[in-house]
């Protein structure tokens, strides 16, 4: 392990990857196939929103961790890293849908579907990321240049307008409210500098109220879609990603843990290398996905309500599969 680790940031990255299988969870059983009535599937639509917040907390954590990059080559560089990592394991996912899937395609194809970043089904993640990376000195240049604290929150404030309060509330009060929209896909932009202020005014707040306002946020967007719903299906009301609730949940977690501290030694070395190991982990667990829910669909019940029961031996099964693999590829290509 790297001495001197920043055990709650660790924490909030460890969380992160966490949540993309728990969350995929619901992607893949019945969940947006089944009417949201009753107390275990307003708790499942819960959690579902409570692992939403995966790539937002990764958002944030760029924003924080990049702040002080500068446009110099030996930045530059690092982003061979990412992308031998992502051709990794597109290629390992390749040789799985290929050969034991009997998805077949020609060598073309597959080149094809690399470049698009749909070879690994979950690596629409790096293809944004990637953009990001590059931009991240840049944008550092941007919000350094701003000289107050207010004008930095005004940045943020503006980007929130601009992509998270229409993600929330257009369309609603029957079709009435409608506010500017061009600029939603934006949103990493709006994570990334609140991540950035986070690290300039290490930003707290009490415990307690940190607590409630996870909760508050939680609830609040559960709430909402199951009302919307009215007994019917999952209709995404409260937004994906950009949407204010969201942004307000994910800030509010990232703050409750960012700045822990932990004294238990086996604990701090686990987090640790699920944080080294991340990008690895959010990649291989598309691959152990595909064998994992195979089964799934298999051997388990094809009822919502009844295969939530199974949820964390079926995410612990992806998760322990992929940490595997990532391992390996850790141990055996050294990269960086």
């Amino acid at each position: 392990m790297q001495p001197n680790r920043n055990v709650g940031i660790d924490v909030v990255k460890a969380s992160a990857v966490l949540f993309v299988p728990s969350v995929h969870f619901f992607l893949h059983t019945y969940f947006y196939n089944t009417p949201l009535n009753g107390i275990n599937m307003f708790v499942q639509l819960f959690c579902r929103m409570m692992f939403l917040i995966c790539v937002p907390l990764f958002l944030i954590l760029t924003g924080y961790l990049q702040a002080n990059k500068r446009p110099e080559g030996k930045y530059f560089k690092k982003i061979w890293s990412i992308i031998i990592i992502y051709l990794i394991y597109s290629v390992i996912a390749i040789l799985v849908r290929e050969f034991y899937f009997q998805d077949h395609k020609d060598i073309g194809e597959w080149i094809r579907l690399i470049l698009l970043f749909k070879a690994n089904g979950y690596s629409w993640y790096i293809n944004m990321f990637i953009g990001l990376f590059l931009l991240s000195p840049y944008l550092n240049i941007l919000y350094k240049g701003i000289p107050t604290k207010r004008g930095k929150l005004l940045l943020i404030g503006i980007l929130l307008f601009l992509t998270s309060v229409p993600e929330l509330l257009n369309g609603k009060a029957q079709g009435f409210l409608n506010f500017p929209d061009f600029w939603k896909l934006l949103y990493p932009l709006t994570y990334y500098f609140i991540g950035s202020f986070i690290k300039e005014f290490q930003v707290t707040i009490k415990t307690g109220l940190n607590i409630f306002l996870v909760l508050l946020f939680g609830i609040a967007s559960a709430t909402t879609e199951y009302l919307y719903a009215n007994g019917g299906k999952f209709l995404q009301k409260v937004g994906y990603y950009p949407s204010l609730l969201v942004v307000m949940l994910s800030v509010s977690f990232f703050i409750m843990f960012y700045r822990c501290n932990i004294k238990n030694r086996i604990i701090v070395k686990t987090i640790s290398l699920l944080s080294i190991l991340s990008l690895d982990i959010y990649l291989a667990s598309y691959i152990t996905d595909l064998f994992v829910y195979e089964y799934v669909s298999e051997h388990f019940p094809h009822s919502q309500t009844k295969i939530i029961y199974y949820s964390p031996l079926v995410v612990g099964a992806t998760v322990t599969g992929a940490f595997i693999l990532a391992y390996l590829r850790h141990k055996i290509i050294k990269i960086r």
